[in-house]
């Protein structure tokens, strides 16, 4: 298994500064794996002080506030002055779109015509790295974090993540 800086050797680069990520892939990114992609942009993400090993669970938004594909656009209009997205859940239970209060602005007369779908979701035991590098992998803001049965028990915003690597320097 190749390290990280080796990654970034075969992916073109040589994984210095100009090497952070800008949210977009590098075309040969796709010869490395998912580990050596994690672990370059770890290292590049993160600082020495900063912890990027701290457990989901500890930053991700627990008050959580859910949608439905058919609510109507007018009632979120409030509950956007509380978060910035919500998971948006089937009859079922499970996580099928995100809503965030910039896809208001796209028109629409329910959910289901403006969210993201399908939700890119994240585990709760999953760690605060893992969820920085699937927001820059995926381009997104924030991501439902579930637990091992598929169920939504939080959120995990481009700011919690902040706030994980503030703590802990």
């Amino acid at each position: 298994r190749r390290g990280a800086r080796g990654a970034a050797r075969a992916a073109g680069g040589d994984g210095g500064e100009d090497a952070i990520a800008s949210g977009e892939w590098p075309a040969n990114w796709s010869l490395a794996s998912f580990e050596d992609v994690g672990e370059f942009y770890t290292q590049q993400l993160f600082n020495e002080e900063a912890s990027p090993e701290t457990c989901l669970h500890d930053f991700m938004s627990d008050e959580l506030f859910t949608t439905s594909p058919n609510t109507p656009l007018a009632e979120l209009k409030g509950i956007f002055d509380k978060v910035s997205g919500l998971p948006v859940l089937n009859a079922a239970g499970e996580c099928i779109g995100v809503v965030s209060k910039n896809d208001l602005a796209k028109g629409g007369r329910k959910v289901s015509d403006v969210m993201t779908s399908p939700a890119i979701c994240v585990a709760a035991h999953k760690v605060v790295a893992d969820a920085a590098i699937m927001m820059l992998k995926y381009k997104v803001h924030r991501l439902p974090v579930v637990d091992k049965k598929g169920s939504v028990v939080g959120m995990v915003t481009r700011t919690d993540i902040f706030k994980a690597m503030e703590a802990a320097s």
